[in-house]
């Protein structure tokens, strides 16, 4: 049977000499691996799987199937400058590979979708802005129900671990004393030092999220953010 949705593509790589295996996050479905047959062949349609494009589908779904299949593709959203600035196209990598490591779970979230595809919406068009990963990590964790309690914000300390302000340490090496960037981050503010904050949420994430481990894109991101 199939089936019409969403997705946004997380991640692509080579199956075969002709074809590929892309994990996309749907809308109806969640996190699926599709794979693709003869896409690599000239004309073959690779340029639909590229990271974070939007595009529409006819799937096939089974339940007990580890790797689905696609009927049908058409673009849904065309960038008009992730793909041509070196600044943005570096940003949507390294969000694709926060989502990539976020988005697991094979099942419907609308709420979660619509976010994530207006978010890339609205960074392709609007002007670029050197702090949006930033804000988007932020807004993230409250779709994947992380976002840290903000009550006693004037504590001394901020709890990675649990999400919390604190009076103390709580024991463990698992905060940060000074805080008035994170403080301006979780308010959506821009923030003085953005590598630094960008450090503290990749820690967040990690401790909320299993699996959750390096990021690789992050290097390059900063080297070419100059941060």
């Amino acid at each position: 049977m199939y089936y019409q949705t969403s997705g946004i593509v997380l991640s692509t790589i080579k199956y075969g000499e002709s074809s590929v295996i892309s994990k996309i996050y749907t809308s109806e479905f969640g996190t699926q691996s599709y794979i693709i047959n003869g896409v690599r062949k000239k004309r073959g349609g690779s340029a639909y799987y590229q990271l974070l494009n939007i595009l529409n589908l006819t799937v096939q779904h089974k339940n007990d199937r580890g790797l689905q299949r696609i009927k049908e593709v058409k673009q849904k959203q065309t960038y008009s400058t992730i793909p041509f600035d070196v600044l943005k196209s570096s940003i949507a990598i390294f969000l694709a590979e926060i989502l990539n490591k976020c988005l697991k779970e094979e099942e419907e979230n609308q709420i979660l979708y619509d976010f994530i595809e207006k978010a890339l919406i609205s960074f392709d068009q609007l002007p670029f802005d050197s702090q949006f990963h930033i804000q988007f990590m932020v807004k993230l964790s409250r779709y994947l129900g992380f976002f840290p309690n903000l009550e006693d914000s004037s504590f001394a300390y901020f709890d990675l671990m649990n999400g919390l302000f604190s009076q103390n340490n709580l024991g463990h090496k698992h905060y940060i004393s000074d805080t008035n960037d994170l403080l301006l981050a979780f308010g959506g503010e821009r923030v003085n030092n953005p590598k630094k904050v960008l450090n503290i949420l990749i820690e967040y994430y990690q401790l909320h999220i299993n699996g959750f481990n390096f990021i690789k894109s992050k290097d390059v991101l900063e080297k070419v953010l100059s941060v």
